[in-house]
């Protein structure tokens, strides 16, 4: 991927945990990588198909001076967030943010921290069956805004039993697609902070619940750990995810499965 280069903007400040730095203020040196695909505007010479870094500049300046922060890894974390929020055209940003007279009582050149940011795919699982259902999905969804996460397309909201202890209200099921900037691991903290602001109480496995959100995928991404598994493992299981998900991203393929959603959603159809 191409990238636009700006190393070592010079940019005077009031970021740092101790009072004094947020007093007198300091200098900082600002290098970032931004990537984006310049055909058109190496072809075309057209600015709007372009960064004008002459500006960028102006508004990192701006941005890094209009407020003040204890750490530099949130100072370089906003930058980047509204770099992407800014400039559609960048699908990345790697930014390192140095702080040449960071308060260390021993020698040292400079102190910095590097950042990456890139726009990354999702598909969320929403589902709710107590309370006033569709509230619930509904405001799941500003909250997702809220958070930052721009929803690119939802599907129809779907009434469907309960699946895996069926001793329980009917759900109302949703599918969404959301581009994020966030990591997949910070991403679940997001739903699951969503999931509590909703009063949804974790008491029992597949229980009722006002509000459920599940990861089902991360771009093509295949995730393993304690706290999360993408693909989510139970999306050829499960009907009332993948007959919402097949309306939206019929031809996305399963990473794992190396099959279509809209593939395995008939073959569970036909199973049935």
């Amino acid at each position: 991927m191409d990238q636009l280069i700006i190393k070592d903007l010079e940019v005077y400040a009031y970021h740092g945990l101790f009072q004094s730095e947020k007093d007198l203020g300091q200098k900082f040196y600002l290098t970032l990588a931004l990537s984006y695909d310049m055909s058109q505007a190496a072809i075309q010479e057209d600015l709007d198909q372009s960064i004008d870094y002459g500006k960028l500049c102006q508004q990192l300046t701006q941005w890094m001076q209009e407020t003040s922060y204890d750490f530099i890894e949130t100072v370089a974390y906003r930058l980047c967030q509204k770099i992407l929020d800014l400039y559609p055209l960048v699908s990345a940003v790697e930014l390192e943010l140095a702080k040449p007279s960071a308060p260390v009582p021993l020698p040292l050149n400079t102190c910095a921290v590097r950042v990456k940011r890139q726009r990354h795919r999702a598909f969320i699982a929403l589902g709710s069956n107590q309370g006033d259902r569709q509230a619930y999905l509904d405001q799941a969804l500003r909250a997702m805004a809220d958070h930052g996460l721009k929803i690119i397309q939802a599907s129809s909201q779907i009434k469907t039993p309960a699946w895996g202890k069926t001793d329980q209200p009917d759900f109302l099921n949703q599918v969404v697609e959301v581009e994020t900037t966030e990591t997949a691991d910070y991403l679940l903290t997001i739903l699951q902070s969503i999931e509590t602001e909703s009063g949804r109480i974790r008491t029992e496995h597949w229980g009722p619940r006002t509000l459920d959100l599940d990861l089902l995928f991360y771009d093509q991404e295949q995730i393993y750990t304690n706290r999360l598994i993408v693909p989510h493992p139970y999306i050829q299981e499960r009907l009332f995810v993948l007959e919402p998900l097949n309306e939206i991203a019929p031809h996305w393929l399963h990473p794992v499965l190396k099959q279509s959603v809209k593939q395995l959603y008939h073959q569970l159809k036909e199973n049935e």
